[in-house]
């Protein structure tokens, strides 16, 4: 299994800066922002997915003792601050690869097992659906046990497929 260390950082999300040619550099009001709406200034929106989410993980498909589809997480905390909870968000796929859209009721995926700074632990999820070959699984939310939050738990599905820090997922069920 291969661990991604990836989480997404700096993404520039449909926000334009606009900006008057007629002004010298430094007009305008103090916040950098226009002053009416016809003279629009935008700044950089800073994205709750920008930086390092403070987790690597990685993933295995394969069955339950029951034949049914089972994911099994494998999370390292990253970060130096304790992990308080997790959310994940699971896209299914059948056989052919194609995606089960019918599915709704496991795509949100938590977990609220503690994990301490430097620490290690695996889950598992069983599916209902035994269609499930494979799963594109993303991390859309870590909650830190000091109340910081990377991500947004109540992030939408557009964005969590955008932004959400993707996860390798290897094997089938």
């Amino acid at each position: 299994m291969a661990v991604n260390d990836f989480c997404p950082s700096a993404h520039i999300d449909g926000n334009i800066e606009f900006r008057r040619n007629d002004l010298p550099q430094g007009s305008g009001n103090s916040s950098g922002t226009a002053e009416n709406s016809s003279n629009p200034t935008a700044s950089a929106k800073q994205s709750e997915f920008d930086g390092d989410c403070g987790v690597s993980a990685s993933a295995q498909m394969g069955a339950s003792i029951i034949g049914y589809p089972e994911l099994t997480i494998s999370i390292t905390n990253t970060s130096e601050k304790d992990i308080s909870a997790i959310q994940f968000y699971a896209v299914p796929y059948d056989v052919y690869g194609d995606e089960i859209t019918s599915w709704k009721n496991q795509n949100n995926l938590y977990t609220d097992t503690a994990i301490g700074a430097g620490k290690s632990t695996s889950i598992s999820y069983q599916f209902i659906e035994d269609r499930v070959k494979t799963v594109k699984l993303y991390i859309y939310s870590v909650y830190f046990s000091d109340g910081t939050e990377w991500g947004n738990k109540d992030a939408a599905k557009s964005t969590i497929l955008d932004h959400g820090a993707l996860v390798e997922v290897s094997g089938e069920s």
